[in-house]
């Protein structure tokens, strides 16, 4: 298998049950992955809740934010902020208010299903080579087995860990959908793409951030069993792309 750095020479561009009774992890971080710079993953951002580290998210424009939807259940948008240009969630680059969140219309709460949010910010990002936008996917073929992808982001780096205040990132490729719910017992549906596995996953406390396949964003942390385990599951970019632009115009 490749290491990251050279995956990255080519790229640089809550707990929930199942009715079987599986624990299912969400707010997940890395494992198997490497500390990398916010220069290399730009659009990469960290959700705060009242300055605690809860999420990660993507850069979609200058105001907003593409986040999994369960991050911002039972919140209130005054105690978010989004921090933005830097490797660390607790210091560094600029941390951005939140004045709204738009969930997708057919999120459940506290649930996986339509795992889609955006976050609204009150001033705009300066973009420069440590904050700029990430381009999302937008059609199926958009979604391809062959080749490798990154996730990214500050949760934990294995079940029994603390997440990690420097940035991280991992290998990691597509899972088809008929061999990713032989794990999860049929559960994942269109929405939903599934990725990793084999000691390559993202974990607690990455939530919310990018999936990048091919330079495009194909997918959102979401849930998954254990961290590593298995392969994750995360929301399906293609999916909501109409969504997205109706909302934000991106």
């Amino acid at each position: 298998m490749k290491t990251l750095s050279t995956l990255l020479a080519g790229f640089l561009a809550a707990q929930f049950y199942s009715a079987a009774g599986s624990v299912m992890k969400t707010h997940e971080k890395i494992v198997g992955g490497d500390a990398v710079d916010i220069e290399q993953f730009p659009y990469q951002v960290a959700v705060l809740e009242v300055d605690n580290q809860i999420c990660g998210g993507s850069i979609i424009s200058e105001r907003w934010i593409l986040t999994a939807a369960h991050c911002t259940d039972d919140t209130i948008p005054r105690y978010l902020t989004v921090r933005v240009g830097s490797s660390f969630h607790q210091h560094g680059g600029v941390v951005h208010q939140v004045d709204s969140v738009v969930q997708y219309p057919d999120h459940v709460p506290y649930g996986w299903l339509n795992d889609f949010a955006l976050l609204h910010l009150t001033t705009a990002i300066d973009f420069g080579v440590a904050a700029q936008p990430t381009l999302l996917a937008s059609t199926d073929s958009d979604l391809d087995f062959e080749f490798d992808c990154v996730v990214s982001g500050w949760g934990k780096t294995l079940n029994e860990t603390q997440g990690t205040d420097q940035l991280r990132a991992a290998q990691i490729r597509l899972v088809p959908q008929e061999q990713c719910n032989a794990y999860y017992d049929g559960q994942v549906d269109g929405t939903m793409v599934c990725a990793g596995g084999e000691g390559h996953d993202s974990c607690q406390g990455d939530s919310g951030g990018p999936l990048i396949c091919r330079g495009k964003q194909d997918g959102i942390v979401s849930w998954g069993k254990g961290c590593g385990d298995y392969p994750g599951v995360y929301a399906n970019v293609v999916f909501a792309r109409g969504w997205i632009r109706n909302v934000t115009g991106y």
